[in-house]
């Protein structure tokens, strides 16, 4: 983004005989803004595919975190479906031969303790399921929050590039004014 200043500048050093030090101080000039707005292009850029890596980092962990959460499902699924496979298997076996020996079958109250134990092992294991769940979750939420943090890290740092760019610019130009100024070429 050109500057007016520039431009206006550059009509004088064409209409007016110069000396060659103001000449050379109004191309310095003309060169440390030309940088200045290489700068700024290359911190726009900068800024654009930090940006940019900041949305694919979050699809990413968003999409790790998915295909976590999709394999603890299937792992859960699994274990209920083990679970329910052992109840039939129990019930089945408690259901077989009632005439078998009393010493070999379960009184009812046994069958009932045994009922009692396949349901506590179950919540269990779904229990530490989602405590797993839970814990990696979290795990990956602190991981997206810390690159989150860095990326706003460095969009500050790239805001306080600007603004100090800024500042040169306005100072070269106020130095070109005042320049211009004290030689009554305007």
């Amino acid at each position: 983004m050109p500057l007016p200043g520039i431009d206006f500048l550059g009509e004088r050093l064409r209409m007016t005989n110069l000396r060659n030090e103001e000449q050379v101080a109004i191309i310095q000039a003309g060169t440390v803004l030309s940088l200045c707005e290489k700068w700024l292009k290359q911190i726009e850029g900068t800024e654009a595919a930090l940006t940019q890596k900041m949305l694919d980092l979050e699809n990413e962990k968003k999409g790790y975190l998915e295909e976590e959460l999709d394999y603890r499902k299937q792992a859960l699924d699994q274990a209920y479906m083990k679970i329910q496979e052992l109840e039939a298997t129990l019930y089945n076996a408690l259901q077989q031969d009632p005439g078998r020996r009393a010493s070999e079958s379960l009184t009812e109250a046994q069958r009932e303790d045994l009922r009692a134990a396949v349901e506590k092992v179950r919540r269990q294991i779904l229990r530490q399921s989602r405590e797993f769940d839970s814990q990696i979750l979290h795990e990956r939420m602190e991981l997206l929050q810390q690159a989150q943090q860095r990326i706003r890290e460095l969009e500050d740092k790239i805001e306080l590039q600007k603004r100090q760019l800024k500042e040169i610019e306005e100072k070269v130009n106020k130095c070109l004014i005042l320049n211009l100024i004290s030689q009554n070429l305007f």
